[in-house]
């Protein structure tokens, strides 16, 4: 037998397109809680994840973020070339996979390629690109009193409408446990494959100022698409907070079953 290969760096591409992790997370995110139909859950998410049951259906979230990123490690020069900034929107249900209870981020889009990038291949997001449009005076705008978060897709638009006002103080508490079921593959054929359960598990650095407020969450899509299963069953929360600061990648486990 030939002896095995060495060589002293397994990444040969001369640019690298983000930093490693740990990063460091801050800004404003706008949040609606609602509950959808559990059957629909069910139906179109990974087979091993267990959804929560509330009183109607699954506790659901969908969330809109306005985020400022830098890397946790490195000089001033290497974080501020890694720095960037992004907007996302994310829906996420409330469940359990392998005993594991978290939030598992089954939809997600975004409106930067860097994000997208690290955010798939270091942590298996499903980051796609968005039309994602952030106005009003929770997100800077002293025009605009009213907020509306939107994502515009060809398919599907999902917003989320907040009352003008200056809302009451919001719930707090730890971060949950983002949970990621994903499949990796291999080249050279034959359905060579791995399966991972990714744990990750945010450090609140600055919790920030949490508020409740009044407001609606619309989902249009056609009578076909995906998104008009998750359709809010009774009553919307909505929560912002502004001035959070969060460092992620620090603490991840990653679960490995074989096929």
């Amino acid at each position: 037998m030939s002896p095995k290969n060495e060589f002293s760096s397994p990444w040969p591409a001369p640019e690298a397109l983000w930093a490693d992790p740990p990063w460091i997370l801050s800004g404003t995110a706008i949040t609606a809680w609602f509950e959808t139909d559990t059957s629909a859950v069910v139906e179109e998410l990974s087979p091993a994840f267990v959804p929560m049951r509330g009183e109607r259906g699954t506790p659901t979230r969908l969330r809109f973020y306005e985020i400022n990123y830098e890397p946790r490690d490195g000089d001033a020069k290497a974080r501020a070339s890694s720095s960037g900034t992004f907007r996302e929107a994310v829906i996420a249900f409330k469940g359990t996979i392998t005993d594991v209870d978290g939030e598992f981020s089954a939809y997600m889009w975004t409106d930067d390629d860097r994000y997208m990038t690290w955010g798939r291949e270091i942590f298996g997001w499903p980051l796609v690109r968005g039309d994602i449009r952030l106005s009003g005076a929770l997100w800077g705008s002293s025009v605009e009193k009213s907020t509306v978060c939107q994502l515009v897709q060809s398919e599907y638009t999902l917003s989320i409408e907040v009352d003008s006002g200056e809302g009451t103080k919001g719930p707090e508490g730890p971060a949950v446990n983002w949970l990621t079921p994903r499949r990796i593959l291999f080249p050279g054929g034959g359905g060579s494959e791995r399966r991972d359960l990714n744990i990750v598990r945010p450090t609140v650095l600055e919790a920030g100022r949490s508020l409740s407020h009044g407001g609606r969450v619309n989902i249009e899509s056609g009578p076909a698409g995906v998104m008009s299963k998750f359709t809010p069953l009774g009553s919307v929360a909505i929560n912002s907070l502004t001035g959070f600061r969060i460092c992620v990648g620090d603490h991840v486990e990653t679960i490995t079953s074989g096929p």
